[in-house]
């Protein structure tokens, strides 16, 4: 055997041990000590240390304060590279430009970026007076429908990470600036499925927003309309019907399922088309 052979089957059994590691968190456990690390692995305190050393470095792991481990930021970063968002803009888009057309107003596709909403489609409005925004904007999601919608649904691992990371900055007067209040605003969200951007991004903008989900019941968009409020509220029950008349009709194009929800707390799967 050569010496590249030597070193490639080394570098194979390092990214083997890396996933054998990685596949012991789960939702169940998601938080591991060294010792738990040997025991479903099989290998050595010295080895899980070393790699576990080095996956905190980079970000994979993130190491607690008492010595344990859980998964960190950095494989939220890794995954939303998966280029899933030109099939959902294929598919929504037929769906998007009829939403704009049956309400008069700009019509949006987001999907998560990190912590933040990536604007993959935009069908603008006819009105004279539209909205400032484009396909590859990236804006917060805590003062935004789309954003909203999405992180409503996330699970109580992502929103732990989710409030480390961002700072919910004060954009206009009615923006959420506490993990107390906004939290309060998702359980609402889970309650309708509808979320309300009443000039919380900006001033005199006014939003009505949905999520749309996969297989899973993950919410993997957003979709949504868009005006200025002083024509929106005339028409918000119109507008938050064909909101999510279009998630729905978006949720079943991609073969997804809506979560079923009781008390706040989303328990299974329900297709709701």
């Amino acid at each position: 055997m050569s010496v590249i052979e030597k070193n490639l089957n080394v570098q194979n059994g390092s990214v083997l041990k890396t996933f054998r590691i990685l596949d012991c968190f789960t939702l169940e456990q998601p938080v591991q000590r060294i010792g738990d690390l040997c025991k479903k692995t099989g290998m050595n305190r010295s080895t899980i240390y070393r790699f576990m050393k080095s996956l905190n470095e980079i970000g994979i792991v993130v190491k607690e304060i008492n010595g344990s481990f859980k998964l960190g930021i950095k494989l939220f970063e890794l995954g939303i590279k998966v280029d899933v968002s030109a099939s959902l803009a294929a598919k929504g888009y037929p769906f998007l430009k009829s939403l704009a057309s049956s309400v008069q107003e700009s019509a949006h596709m987001v999907v998560r970026d990190k912590v933040e909403v990536l604007y993959i489609l935009k069908e603008e409005s006819t009105n004279s007076i539209r909205i400032d925004s484009a396909i590859g904007t990236k804006r917060p999601m805590y003062c935004t429908g789309v954003g909203k919608a999405i992180l409503a649904f996330m699970d109580d691992d992502y929103l732990n990470v989710y409030y480390e990371y961002q700072n919910l900055d004060k954009r206009t007067d009615n923006s959420f600036t506490t993990q107390k209040v906004l939290n309060a605003e998702l359980e609402l969200i889970r309650d309708s499925f509808t979320s309300i951007d009443d000039e919380e991004f900006a001033d005199h903008v006014y939003c009505v927003a949905t999520p749309v989900f996969d297989s899973n019941s993950k919410p993997v968009a957003a979709v949504s309309v868009s005006g200025l409020k002083s024509r929106m509220v005339e028409k918000k029950e119109f507008l938050i019907e064909k909101v999510l008349e279009t998630g729905k009709l978006i949720t079943k194009e991609i073969g997804g399922e809506y979560p079923s929800i009781i008390n706040n707390q989303i328990v299974g799967v329900e297709n709701v088309i």
